[in-house]
């Protein structure tokens, strides 16, 4: 018999950052009757990028590749990339809503809900033709949680593109919608194993404010 997923609204705070996750009761998530014996702890950074200090960098796309603004239909696409770029990656062990296609798609209906979502902050990328045929892969979604202080939450590309600039190019469109958007501050989360990420971000001017263990299991 089939169980039915009983999903929650997570919103993980720690100091200025802002994590949304979903998650499931007991019933139906194998991964809360795990063993204690087989969690690990995993180190995560939480890092920040201020406008006062730091110049946001101009975004330049490889010829074949758009930036789509947010669109109200665009959940399905958002949570199709989430769930394909993270589902067999390090972050699909960190957070379990990646591995499940239908958590990601709830998981997008809840934030785009939510008053703290910011369309300016949340941006697709298409491969293909501007106005033909073109499908999305990449994505990032932000989240403005004070006047202030903005909020990025995933930066998602599929496996297939990456090595292309896509997440440097998401970061500082991103960066560019929260500055109009009045913010002054934006934060994100990254594990601290996913080395190419935390690179990337530190490129990009974020330094790390805070570091935290999650319990995953192994």
């Amino acid at each position: 018999m089939k169980q039915l997923l009983k999903p929650c609204l997570c919103f993980a705070t720690t100091g200025l950052s802002v994590f949304i996750e979903i998650k499931v009761s007991p019933y139906s998530n194998p991964l809360l009757h795990t063993p204690y014996s087989m969690f690990r702890s995993v180190k995560r950074h939480q890092m920040v990028f201020d406008f006062a200090k730091t110049v946001c960098a101009t975004p330049t796309l490889q010829d074949g590749f758009w930036l789509a603004d947010w669109a109200h239909d665009h959940i399905i696409p958002h949570a199709d990339i989430l769930h394909r770029s993270f589902r067999d990656d390090l972050d699909g062990a960190v957070f379990a809503t990646f591995r499940n296609y239908e958590l990601c798609r709830l998981m997008m209906e809840v934030m785009t809900a939510s008053p703290l979502f910011l369309p300016a902050a949340t941006l697709l990328i298409a491969h293909g033709e501007h106005d033909g045929l073109s499908q999305y892969v990449a994505n990032i979604q932000g989240l403005q949680i004070s006047a202030e202080i903005g909020a990025i939450q995933n930066v998602g590309v599929l496996p297939e593109y990456r090595r292309n600039g896509l997440g440097k190019v998401l970061i500082q469109s991103a960066l560019q919608g929260f500055k109009r958007s009045g913010i002054q501050r934006v934060t994100l989360e990254v594990t601290a194993e996913n080395t190419p990420a935390v690179m990337l971000y530190q490129q990009q001017g974020f330094t790390t404010f805070n570091t935290y263990f999650k319990e995953v299991a192994d």
